[in-house]
């Protein structure tokens, strides 16, 4: 019966080979010792910009299918503690050697395969999206894990000889340093590859990479080959950003309604006092701890100053709500950045709190990224 339904669906058009959009994830890890691995599948049509999901795996093998109706990034967790890097008061340290990357897209078949040790030494196979993925990973990996597990040992006070631990961090950040220079020389050598345009992305999220680096990284790329890829639109809007945000340039356009009032705002209605505009997140502490100087400032300076608050964050804006309504304090004005009035991207905002002054005539005078005095410095430079 399923013969004949085959035959008929093939006459009728109704299933055409190679074009489905179903893909799958199949291995056996040495090692994995979980009875549930976690997969991870970020994209910003999903709510939250990723949906989550769980892989049943049995005497260190595992088989899933799911759907994809485009290429996407792929982060699987192997749900054991032993690759987990913990700090005290138990925090942990985000490192990408503790879980497995991999890209997905419709009609995909990726294959799994390494060990476990004190990080996830595993990587996909079977196409050229993943084949030059897990050749990025299988070099960085290792140097990753190394240099992490340098700070876990510091941060617990495994070690406490004060000798001992500058050369440690001194190790750590050599370490570091080689794992950007493989990336950069894979980014540079591997021109048309997903893989390289999602490396750029990335670094260029965790300012890994000067401005001027990334952009002349990114006129390299194919952009025949890569310009239907998200990752090279990301890319592309980012360097646009750093064009369009550099100093001496007319800040770009903020016209919102999604804002904490719920009126309508536009940036070119405060032209004629300086401008501070803050990009923030009720997730990122630096940006909160940094809130009550800027107050001060502003209260310092309210004929000359107005601030305008732009979060970022991962639901609708509910904490960032309930955030403002608790802190009345900090009532300046606020909008929220979406996924279709994208100002994170569109001010190519990589670290978290970056702080742009904007003069009285709407040009651009500075960005600062990090919370130190070196704003501050400059805000009375420009308003005593």
């Amino acid at each position: 019966m399923k013969y004949y339904l085959l035959i008929i669906m093939l006459i009728t058009g109704q299933l055409t080979f190679g074009q489905s959009n179903s893909f799958t994830i199949s291995g056996k890890i040495k090692g994995l010792d979980a009875t549930k691995i976690f997969l991870i599948i970020f994209d910003d049509a999903f709510k939250s910009g990723y949906r989550r999901d769980s892989i049943k795996v049995e005497n260190e093998a595992f088989f899933y299918t799911g759907e994809a109706d485009k290429l996407m990034y792929v982060s699987i967790s192997p749900n054991m503690d032993k690759v987990v890097k913990k700090g005290p008061g138990g925090g942990y340290y985000p490192a990408k050697s503790s879980s497995v990357q991999l890209f997905v897209f419709p009609g995909a078949n990726i294959k799994l395969a390494g060990k476990i040790t004190d990080f996830v030494d595993v990587y996909p196979s079977g196409d050229n999206i993943n084949n030059d993925f897990a050749k990025l990973n299988k070099s960085i990996y290792p140097l990753m894990n190394q240099s992490v597990n340098v700070s876990v040992k510091i941060s617990n006070k495994l070690v406490t000889d004060s000798t001992i631990i500058k050369k440690m961090k001194d190790t750590a950040a050599l370490l570091d340093k080689q794992v950007i220079a493989i990336k950069e020389n894979f980014i540079n050598d591997h021109r048309s590859s997903v893989a390289a345009i999602w490396l750029l992305s990335d670094m260029m999220i965790r300012s890994q990479l000067s401005n001027q680096l990334a952009t002349a990284f990114f006129g390299k790329m194919n952009k025949e080959k890569l310009v239907d890829v998200s990752f090279y639109a990301d890319v592309a809007k980012r360097v646009d950003g750093f064009t369009l945000t550099a100093a001496g340039k007319t800040v770009p356009d903020i016209i919102s309604t999604n804002t904490y009032s719920g009126k309508k705002f536009d940036l070119s209605s405060l032209r004629g006092k300086y401008v501070v505009i803050d990009f923030w997140g009720t997730w990122c502490g630096p940006c909160i701890s940094g809130m009550p100087k800027m107050k001060e400032y502003l209260d310092k300076y309210q004929a000359k100053l107005e601030i305008l608050g732009v979060a970022s964050e991962s639901d609708k804006g509910e904490r960032w709500k309930k955030f403002l309504d608790e802190k009345q304090q900090y009532q300046w004005h606020h909008v929220l950045s979406t996924k279709t009035e994208d100002y994170i991207l569109k001010f190519s905002v990589a670290g978290f709190p970056t702080k742009i002054i904007v003069d009285p005539a709407g040009k651009i005078i500075g960005r600062f990224v990090g919370e130190d005095d070196e704003i501050y410095k400059k805000l009375d430079d420009l308003l005593k």
